[in-house]
């Protein structure tokens, strides 16, 4: 099967690959097509993303790499849009939706950077409730997509990064449920992401299996996306992934064309 991915960082946030040594990696795998998704200024954390003076350069070594490659593959220009960033959304083919922060009583608190730091974030922020971290982050995922509508939900269940969140628990799923009934609303395409598999934190991607179900449910689309900091691991774990969308039901995915989804029988 010919894949594509949406979700690349390199060297202009966290990443540790170019832009062209990610192209080369693409292509070197026979993807049909690449979308560099480098992650939005954050003012609250810099360590992790772009500088606000380099997303010109960004977007033109992307023009740049579009043109060099064009006889090759589809090259994509996106961002990784955080909830507390601010983006010119024409400037960008397509951008991801994502929470990586939450912000209470003027301290911002990572949710996916470490185990450590995110039951830091439940105790500290949320008096040691799980569930009430829960709600909040999927209350942020929501908010998002209502206010910018994205053209994907990257990484919607992230918090379950470090497989600390009850993720299988009734009352999980019924939040997790009605974030995702509301966000359909504004975006129907959410990623299954496998990056958290390729560093080593989880066996299985996420959405999880109850999570994709939902979406299946409730009308939604998935398409795959690695959350690559590395050219090397582009389409990790995409096979199996395939499969397990296929068990929960799915017909299809879909992949970017440039202006919406094409749809790709699994």
């Amino acid at each position: 099967m010919l894949y594509s991915n949406l979700h690349t960082h390199t060297t202009f946030s966290d990443g540790i690959g170019t832009i062209k040594e990610n192209i080369e990696s693409a292509i070197s795998k026979n993807m049909i097509s690449l979308g560099f998704s480098d992650h939005s200024f954050t003012a609250c954390d810099t360590s992790y993303c772009m500088k606000l003076e380099n997303y010109d350069k960004y977007l033109s070594d992307i023009e740049k790499a579009k043109r060099e490659y064009a006889e090759k593959i589809k090259i994509f220009a996106g961002i990784e849009k955080d909830y507390y960033s601010d983006i010119d959304k024409d400037a960008f083919d397509y951008f991801l939706g994502s929470v990586h922060y939450v912000i209470k009583n003027n301290i911002c608190y990572p949710v996916d950077h470490s185990k450590e730091q995110q039951m830091h974030c439940i105790t500290d922020a949320f008096g040691g409730s799980v569930l009430d971290f829960v709600k909040c982050y999927f209350e942020m995922v929501t908010e998002q997509a209502i206010k910018w509508k994205p053209d994907v939900i990257g990484h919607f269940d992230v918090i379950n990064k470090f497989s600390i969140m009850p993720e299988n628990d009734e009352k999980y799923i019924e939040i997790a449920n009605e974030a995702v009934k509301e966000i359909l609303k504004h975006c129907k395409v959410f990623e299954v992401n496998t990056g958290a598999i390729s560093r080593g934190y989880r066996k299985l991607p996420y959405p999880n299996k109850l999570v994709l179900e939902l979406l299946l449910k409730n009308g939604g689309e998935v398409t795959l996306g690695s959350d690559s900091h590395n050219p090397k691991n582009l389409d990790y774990f995409f096979d199996e992934s395939v499969e397990l969308i296929k068990e929960v039901g799915f017909k299809h995915i879909v992949v970017f064309n440039g202006k919406g989804f094409d749809k790709i029988l699994i």
